[in-house]
């Protein structure tokens, strides 16, 4: 059996399965749990993809490259997306303060065996769990919210991110998924420019991810190469996948693709 992920109906990979394990449908999302040979469990969430042995790859790549390139981060969100390991990889830091938005608790709660540091990272004191939190309060209560981040990540598509944005501190960063940058540019593109009050806006994407995940950094400061905090992600120990040079790496895009996002992408 083959359980297929697709890319905005242009292309799809498909990931060999053993047998499904479970099925649940929360208020929003629906998740599908699968045994897996070659990746121990996969997780179909609405489309996308959750791999087990490679959690580390999404969550260790976003923590840290947003983490190491702001010079004293205090505050996270994120916004979107059911994996915990986000958290737990922000928790290595020991001054941050992480709060995850997820109101879809009945598809989180179902992944308790799945996500490995589940339990640790839901009682660990400075993580929080945000089940109520709506773009329509965002826009409407922006100015109002008091409480500041240095650090946004938002992990689901056709979400206002300037309505995200204005919730960070003047100096903060703001990560969001972009489709894939070889297929889609010119959609890579209008997201570029649709962001608002940025100094850098930089597409990145996970090098060697079998997901072909990709991002944007954009940040009223930092820049997330110019000003990587070397010192700090040296020191980070146990990890599989992040390290400064791969964090350097991510940014290094192919030149037609430079060429289609001039103007829009600022470095």
């Amino acid at each position: 059996m083959w359980v297929t992920k697709s890319y905005d109906d242009k292309f799809q990979q498909e990931y060999k399965i053993e047998r499904k394990l479970l099925e649940i449908k929360g208020a929003k999302h629906t998740l599908e749990l699968f045994n897996s040979q070659a990746f121990d469990e996969i997780a179909l969430l609405d489309g996308g993809l959750l791999l087990k042995n490679l959690l580390c790859v999404q969550s260790e790549f976003l923590a840290h490259l947003s983490a190491c390139s702001h010079k004293n981060p205090k505050r996270v969100l994120i916004a979107g997306g059911f994996n915990l390991e986000l958290a737990f990889e922000f928790l290595r830091h020991s001054a941050l303060q992480v709060d995850f938005l997820q109101f879809d608790l009945k598809v989180l709660e179902s992944l308790i065996s799945f996500l490995p540091h589940y339990k640790e990272v839901m009682d660990t004191e400075r993580f929080q769990l945000i089940p109520q939190l709506s773009e329509e309060f965002l826009a409407q209560n922006a100015q109002e919210y008091r409480v500041k981040y240095d650090i946004i990540l938002l992990l689901e598509s056709n979400v206002n991110a300037n309505s995200y944005a204005k919730l960070l501190n003047d100096d903060g960063i703001l990560i969001v998924r972009t489709p894939q940058i070889l297929l889609d540019v010119q959609k890579v593109r209008m997201q570029l420019e649709s962001l608002e009050d940025f100094a850098i806006k930089m597409p990145f994407f996970a090098p060697l991810s079998v997901l072909q995940d990709c991002y944007i950094f954009a940040s009223k400061l930092y820049h997330p190469t110019a000003d990587i905090q070397l010192q700090r992600a040296d020191m980070l120990e146990g990890l599989e996948y992040y390290h400064a040079n791969l964090h350097l790496s991510a940014f290094v895009l192919p030149k037609a693709v430079k060429s289609a996002l001039f103007g829009a992408a600022k470095n």
